[in-house]
């Protein structure tokens, strides 16, 4: 037999009888989860293949890491040692060409008919001399112009062959200066759409004069793919100053690009955008080297991304062919681990089916071991709770039935005793106020007459305060009729009448409007309505009463009425603020109101007296603008009238 306590509807812990001991109480265990963390609520199925696997993936993750970063550390640092290499040779090359740029210029700077124009410029040594400055040699058209200049860099005699390059040299630049009679090569400029530079000389035999020679940068497509082929498609060659001030990459400016001491020591890693737009890995590879004898430098560029492609492409074959290897490492262990937690699993699906209700779940483990017995063990248990949780929510059902019809007589009750408390007080009121006010409500009411009637010429502040009074003693007499009628309602005597008859009636009777213009709305075959016209005349001269002072000094009271079926309907519109949304359903009980006079019977009689002539009184709308209240008759041909 099995004892088991619970907590919450719910079987905590369940033993054989055996088990227990005298004296030992059961206790609620406590969660797993709490004890260990989110980790014990994994199943045991899959924990031990996640187990597996992580172990798995940490030891591929590891190699890999190591792997790539070594590989890409190789790569890299051979990709270094190649770059360096070339910017050497490149740097040797360009050296060779600036020793073969110097020799035309110093054979021009050597020759006589410079000098003797440098001594005595005139007019016949003018033209030997530009005609010796003149170059003819091979790669004339990288010549822009043969120059003669002072100490001071002023031209004294030029033979140019492109004159779209100009000026050569501003007035706050200076030249190189030579050593002896050496040539010396000056820093590239950018001149109009051509990259520049000086080869600069002395003239032999003139002191002070030296001969300058400007050369531009060959760009030719055949050059630069000769350039690519050596260096690699993906690689950039920059020529430029050492000072950074000019580089070019054969062409076009490469502006942005700063040269320090370190730029020359070892190749570098830098990051900028690319020179052509593309998005991507900004990372490039830049070695730079100084060309002797020259103000030149000379950089080989290659995209990091390039260089690590083959590191990058190992890496993913690498990558799926571990993560293939994982997937069936997991599936191996998924597959072992499930015959060993299969049991388990169907024990911990049928306990948390019977924690959230569901009893009739069972498990069926058909085994000899442990788990059989524990199988059999939990069906047997599992049918007991279920037994024992049907008995008590047939219990705590009919308990809960019992409760609310209780509670609901016990809300019926209530209500009828405040509506009797009610009733009773306005009772008590209109008996005992109600005949003693309207005796001196109606000496009141004579008194005002007579004063108007003997005192036709009074002043006007008189006659207004006149009206005053009456109009006081109009609403006191209102209350009264109020009390009475909510306290003694007497049976409506109803006949035929006509309804517009009793609504014009009631708007003679509200007198001075005090600025709230009425309008009315009634077709002309209005048909006439079965009533007690006393009673439903109290009702629209209510409504017409709370619409006024809604309204205060000035707005509009608009009345309309149709006939619907059997039935017809008015409705009473006004321009004051409107009903609020927490009143709409206390405004037609007795004793509420939200005005600073009156005692809250207007809208309850006034509903009263219209249900009590087969109709009824309903709020039909209420806005910012105004409230509609509508008054529901019957017809009196359909009544039997």
């Amino acid at each position: 037999m099995y004892h088991c306590d619970f907590v919450s509807g719910r079987a905590s812990r369940c033993a054989t009888h055996a088990e227990l001991e005298p004296g030992v109480e059961l206790s609620k265990p406590t969660d797993p989860a709490s004890r260990t963390g989110a980790l014990s609520t994994v199943s045991i199925e899959h924990k031990l293949p996640l187990l597996f696997g992580s172990l798995l993936l940490a030891v591929i993750l590891g190699v890999s890491a190591f792997a790539d970063v070594e590989m890409r550390s190789t790569v890299l640092r051979a990709a270094t040692d190649r770059s360096a290499s070339l910017t050497k040779q490149f740097g040797s090359l360009i050296q060779q060409s600036s020793i073969q740029l110097r020799a035309p210029a110093t054979l021009t700077a050597a020759k006589p008919e410079v000098a003797a124009f440098a001594k005595s410029p005139d007019e016949r040594t003018r033209v030997a001399a530009v005609a010796a400055l003149a170059y003819r040699g091979p790669q004339a058209e990288q010549v822009v112009a043969t120059e003669l200049r002072d100490s001071s860099d002023a031209v004294v005699l030029s033979a140019r062959t492109d004159t779209s390059v100009s000026p050569l040299l501003t007035e706050d630049e200076r030249l190189p200066t030579s050593t002896g009679q050496n040539a010396t090569i000056g820093a590239f400029r950018r001149i109009g759409r051509k990259a520049v530079y000086p080869v600069v000389v002395p003239v032999v035999g003139a002191s002070g004069f030296h001969v300058v020679q400007w050369r531009h940068v060959a760009e030719s497509r055949e050059g630069r793919e000769g350039l690519k082929s050596l260096i690699g498609s993906d690689a950039t060659l920059y020529l430029g100053n050492r000072d950074g001030s000019y580089i070019t990459d054969l062409e076009r400016d490469v502006p942005g690009l700063t040269l320090s001491k370190e730029s020359f020591s070892s190749p570098q890693v830098e990051s900028r955008p690319d020179l052509n737009g593309d998005s991507g890995d900004s990372r490039r590879l830049v070695s730079w080297a100084a060309v002797p004898g020259t103000p030149w430098a000379v950089g080989v560029e290659s995209p990091l991304a390039v260089i690590l492609a083959p590191v990058n492409a190992y890496m993913k074959r690498i990558a799926l062919l571990a993560f293939a290897a994982l997937v069936v490492a997991l599936f191996v262990a998924w597959m072992m681990s499930r015959r060993l937690t299969g049991p388990l699993s169907q024990l911990a699906a049928a306990a948390d089916a019977m924690s959230s209700g569901n009893y009739s779940q069972t498990v069926s483990i058909d085994r000899s071991d442990e788990l059989g017995r524990l199988g059999r063990s939990f069906n047997s248990m599992a049918a007991e709770v279920a037994e024992s949780r049907h008995g008590l929510e047939d219990m705590v059902e009919q308990r809960t039935r019992d409760l609310n019809a209780t509670l609901h007589q016990l809300h019926d009750a209530q209500e009828s005793l405040v509506r009797r408390e009610k009733l009773a007080m306005l009772g008590q009121l209109a008996s005992g106020v109600g005949h003693e006010l309207r005796n001196p409500l109606g000496v009141m009411t004579n008194a005002v007459y007579y004063l108007k009637a003997v005192l036709p010429a009074a002043p006007a502040n008189v006659i207004e305060y006149l009206g005053i009074l009456q109009q006081q003693i109009t609403l006191s007499e209102k209350i009264v009729s109020d009390l009475l009628d909510f306290a003694r309602l007497k049976p409506p005597i109803r006949f035929a009448a006509s309804f517009e008859d009793i609504a014009r009636e009631q708007i003679a009777r509200l007198g001075p409007t005090n600025g709230v213009t009425i309008v009315t709305d009634f077709p002309d075959q209005l048909p006439p309505v079965l009533v007690d016209s006393v009673q439903v005349g109290q009702v629209m001269l209510n409504l017409l009463t709370n619409a006024m002072q809604a309204m205060a000094d000035s707005g509009q009271i608009s009345l309309s009425a149709r006939a619907d079926g059997s039935m017809i309907w008015c409705d009473v519109r006004d321009t004051g603020p409107g009903v609020s949304a927490e009143n709409i359903g206390k405004i037609f009980e007795p004793l509420f109101t939200t005005k600073a006079r009156g005692i809250g019977l207007g809208l309850a009689v006034s509903r009263t007296l219209a249900r009590a002539n087969q109709g009824d009184l309903t709020l039909a709308e209420t806005l910012d603008t105004g409230a509609v209240f509508r008054l529901t008759l019957p017809i009196a041909t359909s009544a039997g009238g």
